[in-house]
Order: structure tokens, then sequence, then C-alpha cells
């Protein structure tokens, strides 16, 4: 699970969340008042990204974090409105 924290405590505590990410592998969300503002990411994910070994969706993967119940309502406005579309065949 990604460990998401405001900036006040991510400050504080920065020794402790490096030593986590070096060890778990996993990104730390930091917030400032309620608002997802960076990541820290380990290394070598940096350096895949950097090398463009990562590319689409799969780079953009981690930006939509915690945005799943935005996706699926989306997705279900999209499936509604090609439903009721009726000037051209719509396979769903």
């Amino acid at each position: 699970m990604k460990k998401v924290l405001p900036i006040t405590k991510a400050k504080a505590k920065l020794s402790e969340i490096v030593n986590t990410i070096y060890y778990t592998k996993e990104e730390v969300v930091i917030t400032k008042k309620g608002k997802k503002i960076a990541v820290i990411i380990p290394i070598e994910k940096y350096n895949s990204l950097k090398n463009g070994k990562e590319e689409g969706l799969i780079c953009a993967k981690g930006a939509l974090t915690g945005m799943e119940k935005e996706i699926e309502d989306m997705t279900h406005i999209i499936y509604e409105a090609r439903e009721k579309e009726n000037s051209r065949e719509v396979n769903l």
C-alpha cells in the first residue's frame, strides 16, 4: 500500500521515509493542505523512468493512484453515453 504523508510529517521523518522506500521499494506521496503535490520513489523506478524503460500508461499508473472512484465514475459515464448514441452502431 502506498503511504501518503502531509509535508510537515514528511519533513520531520525524512530519514525514516528514505529507509522505508529503500527496503520496501514503495512510493510515498506527499500532500500539502490535503492536495497531492509530490511522490518520493525508489531510485530504480526513477532510473527506469529516466531511461525511458516505462512508457505510456505504465508510466502514468502512479499518477492515477487514489483516483479509482473517479476513473470508475468516468468509465460509467462514457458507457452510458455510448449506449444512448444512435447515430452509428456501437458494439459494447
